[in-house]
């Protein structure tokens, strides 16, 4: 079995590729051709479980996590996690990940597929709320489909921003990176928002945000989490999520506007659906819910296992 560390995971598949993948996946999803049950939740969510298969036989991907919001404070993720691949015709796990970075880098991809697809053309100033495990490939992954020329960073502590901006300053070096002070400092003129965040209640107002503008949404992960104001969700030219189904059982954002009245489950599309229709042109506000789905692991294990094993070399452990 191949042992793939996350930084041979990097240095085997580039951003760009785990995008074009991601986009495959949500529009296989669409398709009805994976099967992904609901993840199981244990602990109050602090332990999850998922796995997706692929009907066409191409394998099985199952990935294990905990979830510890204190970790940062030890000097470690938040998010640990473990994916293995198996075969899709012998059913032999083949590969053992590293599912910390994996899914940083797939949640990355995610949010480059809908800003590609949403946000404008010429999309020129990123906003990124949160500055944790998650936010460098935000940034890394919309700074690969747009001609970002500003970053601006806003988190919890001016501090925790600024070392992002330290971490990203060498990878960016034609892009100008801003640590804010505040989340409308960030946000006020951004082409595009990215939200990554354990907030309990929205961050912004949509009076803070241009006219057209898109949001990229993918902290929030249970029912108790918000980053998005409800005026956002209910004015927004559309909201699209990557399934209904696990964004009714975890995105309280729009559980939360869905109760109080700001929109209803019949306004959210699935992000697949939109990429099998002839690209939309949009002139408003655009809206992107991910509370993540196994269909994403599926995708990005896939193709990392196949490029280790293509290339040899790799670490490889008994059963």
């Amino acid at each position: 079995m191949l042992l793939i560390s996350a930084d041979r995971l990097r240095e085997l598949v580039t951003m760009r590729e785990a995008i074009d993948v991601v986009r495959q996946a949500f529009i296989d999803v669409s398709r009805g051709v994976i099967d992904q049950p609901p993840r199981v939740a244990v602990g109050r969510g602090s332990a999850l479980a998922m796995i997706a298969r692929h009907t066409d036989g191409g394998g099985t991907v199952l990935k294990a996590l905990t979830i510890r919001p204190d970790n940062p404070n030890r000097g470690l993720p938040t998010i640990q996690a473990l994916v293995i691949w198996f075969d899709g015709l012998t059913g032999a796990p083949l590969a053992a990940l590293d599912g910390t970075s994996l899914t940083a880098m797939r949640t990355g991809a995610t949010s480059g597929v809908a800003t590609e697809l949403l946000a404008p053309a010429d999309a020129a100033v990123l906003a990124i709320i949160g500055a944790g495990g998650q936010a460098p490939d935000q940034v890394r992954a919309i700074c690969a489909v747009r001609d970002i020329r500003e970053v601006r960073v806003a988190a919890r502590s001016y501090d925790s921003a600024q070392r992002l901006l330290v971490k990203l300053e060498p990878e960016l070096t034609s892009t100008k990176i801003v640590a804010c002070q505040t989340v409308v400092e960030a946000i006020s003129g951004a082409d595009v928002v990215c939200a990554a965040t354990n907030s309990k209640e929205a961050l912004f107002a949509a009076d803070d945000l241009r006219d057209r503008v898109h949001v990229n949404a993918i902290g929030a992960y249970t029912l108790t989490m918000c980053e998005l104001p409800a005026d956002l969700l209910r004015s927004a030219e559309v909201v699209s999520v990557d399934q209904v189904e696990m964004a009714l059982a975890e995105a309280g954002d729009l559980v939360g506007a869905i109760r109080d009245g700001a929109m209803q489950v019949g306004d959210m599309v699935e992000i697949g659906t939109l990429l099998r229709q002839e690209r939309p042109e949009f002139t408003g506000r655009t809206v992107f819910k991910s509370v993540g789905i196994a269909a994403q692991d599926l995708a990005l294990a896939r193709l990392a296992t196949e490029k280790a094993m293509a290339i040899g070399g790799f670490p490889t452990a008994d059963l």
